[in-house]
């Protein structure tokens, strides 16, 4: 038997919480889906690079992996905390053949979470600090897009 509409509301957050509502969660879980994607993704990345660029490109891919793994666990706190339930699918992940290919990826990765979190963001602005939060995670997607637009500058 399936699901209701109320069913399928209540769980993710038509219900929820502090005022969350259905748009909300599903782009909090839209952010979280590209978390887990750019926690793979930057891993993969880290085992992958070889040559000359290993040595400069292997912490930063692993330093970038372990921030999308924090940003996904806390997303996924603050979804429950909301009343509704983190999703399980990662977004597409993308492997890059060489390093300008993987930088090009994850710019492209970081530009799509840091527009999930803008969206977020609008459907927040009944909970200010919902809002404060989001607009921290914001700024922080913001200066990794600026990090890798000077990273694929210097090595398209």
């Amino acid at each position: 038997m399936g699901k209701s509409k109320k069913d399928e509301k209540k769980k993710n957050g038509k219900n929820g919480r502090n005022g969350a509502g259905y748009e909300l969660i599903n782009r909090l879980n839209r952010a979280l889906s590209l978390e887990y994607a750019a926690t793979i993704q930057y891993l993969q990345q880290q085992c992958l690079v070889t040559g000359q660029e290993r040595q400069q490109f292997a912490p930063f891919f692993a330093a970038s992996s372990s921030e999308s793994h924090l940003h996904a666990q806390n997303l996924g706190n603050k979804i429950v905390a909301l009343g509704g339930s983190p999703t399980i699918e990662p977004a597409k992940v993308r492997e890059g053949k060489n390093l300008a290919e993987m930088l090009r990826y994850d710019l492209e990765l970081e530009r799509e979470a840091l527009d999930a979190y803008v969206k977020a963001w609008k459907s927040a602005q009944s909970n200010p600090p919902l809002v404060f939060w989001l607009e921290e995670i914001i700024s922080a997607e913001q200066l990794h897009v600026d990090e890798l637009e000077k990273l694929n500058a210097a090595y398209a």
